[in-house]
């Protein structure tokens, strides 16, 4: 897991995180730091070691904990923050080691994380949207009366 302790060790990686969590220092709802992207990683990959796929472990740690990145430019400036992360990522896997595919893969799962239930995702894809809300506790959230993501499936634990 070098690349990803590389990752997680990375400047960029770091300043994108202390954006978004400047950003959402008031807010009642989830957050999306480290922690969070962390828990969507080992749920992505659980998912998929479950399903029968034989993941990259070190790709799928990448996608979860990068899915989230952009997510300051979201509160700036509007952009969807799928996008957003998906381009915050590649050079910070280019410096980590990955290679161009393994990149195309983790920039692939990063759009379409938002993307829950449609047709035609990745298996990266797929198990992110999963894991993203999978990774929520919404059993101990003050705010869940006022969540649009809260459905009483978020009490259940899947993962």
């Amino acid at each position: 897991m070098k690349r990803v302790n590389d990752l997680i060790d990375h400047p960029e990686f770091q300043r994108h995180l202390e954006k978004t969590e400047e950003m959402e220092r008031e807010r009642k709802f989830c957050k999306h730091g480290f922690e969070h992207g962390l828990a969507v990683a080992r749920i992505a990959h659980a998912y998929l070691l479950e399903k029968g796929t034989k993941p990259e472990r070190e790709v799928v740690y990448a996608a979860g904990l990068l899915h989230d990145i952009g997510r300051w430019l979201e509160y700036e400036t509007g952009k969807d923050h799928a996008l957003a992360s998906a381009e915050l990522a590649r050079p910070i896997l280019a410096a980590c080691g990955f290679s161009g595919s393994e990149i195309g893969i983790i920039e692939q799962g990063i759009r379409e994380h938002r993307l829950h239930g449609q047709p035609g995702l990745s298996a990266l894809g797929e198990a992110l949207a999963l894991a993203d809300d999978w990774a929520r506790d919404c059993r101990s959230c003050t705010a869940r009366a006022d969540c649009y993501k809260f459905g009483d499936s978020m009490l259940r634990i899947t993962y």
